[in-house]
């Protein structure tokens, strides 16, 4: 571990400029939260979670977070791909040759990952190494042609120069296993996903044809498309974490996984232990409009098991938190992930038969979404005819060659064990 401590900086609802809420500390056996005197005397003073969770109540009472960090403050530390570039920028710090990029994993606390993610990270919380002047963690901006080549290159452990490291510099604060980095164009906050050396089809259009699909059956997601950059094809998404002020001024949203209002940690998660019901309660309880986000909630978990989604681990929903009321935020991170086998579980609870992504599975409890059992079923049936009259074209559009078409449509796409 290089840091023991990192103070949190919160950007209130609205507002441009942070303001300091909290600190986490190592104390030596765990770490833990406290929130700022100077933040508790605020009026305009939130907690940074739903009540009964992690730093959910406005106390000066330290919370004791788990060996992995837990809650809102999971949430605005890096996940997978940005955990390994900053293995690799920490490492060629300490190491000036550059040939021992990843040697120091096990050495490196939480803090030092949370204090290594950019100031740009998703949600509108930052952390710094001092209290007392928000001093962002800046990083230059390169072109997207660099953080291509440059995430190409890590991925098959080939070293990188100065400028390729920046470049992949602004993929150390969003979550996710795959090649990705955060960049703004004009008025728009943008992430551009790039493919994996690991991929068995083109899943840029996989996911560029599941976001149009999933927008054509009703969702509400994030806008997406594709833009070419040295000849590969890269997939942009508008975030949703972002918004300007009545001067123009860039304001940031407060986010909360569902893993964090579930009470998760990244363990529970990938083993199943997540559930759409008990997110349909949370939204139930804490929904400004359960009505809206409980049903939006179903027909993404329907849509979900129509296009063989399984990747919809609690990590990929998620709300907006203002301090009194949830919003379901957009759907992101929506692809179908190509299988061969017959039938399939989702990474969360579905009904009455668990994880099982069958549609007699997703209507076993409609009425903890808020759906009577007819809403329920006519819902299922307006999305089946959608996704059965335009999946392939959309796909197609998004461009997907015949043969991946033909792939998925195999076994993932509306597979007929979802009508088991």
């Amino acid at each position: 571990m290089i840091s023991d401590r990192a103070y949190l900086w919160l950007f209130p609802p609205g507002q441009a400029e942070p303001v300091v809420c909290g600190v986490v500390a190592w104390d030596g056996a765990e770490y833990v939260f406290r929130y700022g005197k100077s933040y508790l005397a605020r009026p305009d003073a939130i907690p940074l979670s739903i009540p009964g969770r992690p730093l959910g109540e406005l106390t000066g009472e330290p919370y004791v977070l788990d060996h992995e960090l837990s809650g809102a403050v999971r949430d605005a530390a890096p996940d997978a791909w940005g955990r390994r570039i900053i293995q690799r920028e920490i490492a060629k710090t300490l190491d000036p040759t550059g040939k021992a990029p990843y040697r120091l994993e096990g050495e490196l606390g939480e803090i030092d990952y949370l204090l290594g993610a950019g100031a740009d990270r998703i949600g509108a919380l930052d952390a710094t190494d001092r209290p007392d002047a928000y001093k962002p963690r800046t990083k230059p901006i390169r072109p997207l042609a660099d953080a291509l080549e440059a995430a190409d290159r890590m991925e098959r452990g080939q070293e990188l120069d100065d400028d390729l490291d920046a470049a992949l510099n602004h993929g150390t604060s969003i979550g996710g296993a795959r090649p990705k980095v955060l960049f703004r164009r004009g008025k728009s906050w943008l992430v551009a996903k790039f493919s994996s050396s690991r991929d068995t089809l083109n899943m840029i259009a996989a996911e560029h044809g599941a976001m149009r699909l999933a927008a054509k059956a009703g969702l509400t997601v994030a806008d997406t498309r594709v833009l070419g950059v040295s000849g590969k094809d890269v997939l942009l998404v508008r975030r949703f974490d972002r918004d300007t002020d009545a001067d123009g001024h860039p304001t940031r949203r407060h986010m909360l996984s569902a893993m964090t209002l579930l009470d998760l940690d990244e363990y529970a998660v990938r083993s199943g232990e997540a559930s759409y019901l008990e997110l349909a309660d949370v939204l139930r309880q804490y929904a400004r409009d359960f009505e809206r986000d409980g049903r939006e909630l179903f027909r993404r978990m329907v849509f979900n098991i129509l296009i063989g989604n399984t990747d919809d681990h609690a990590r990929n929903h998620a709300c907006f938190w203002d301090g009194t009321a949830l919003d379901l935020t957009p759907g992101y991170d929506i692809c179908p992930q190509p299988r061969l086998g017959y039938s399939a579980d989702l990474a969360m609870t579905v009904g009455h038969q668990g994880r099982a992504a069958t549609l007699n599975n997703a209507l076993s409890q409609a009425e903890r979404f808020g759906l009577s059992e007819h809403e329920a079923a006519e819902c299922v049936d307006a999305m089946k005819r959608i996704v059965e009259a335009h999946w392939k074209e959309l796909f197609s559009a998004a461009g997907m060659e015949a043969g991946d078409i033909e792939y998925l449509a195999k076994a993932t796409i509306l597979s007929p064990s979802i009508f088991d």
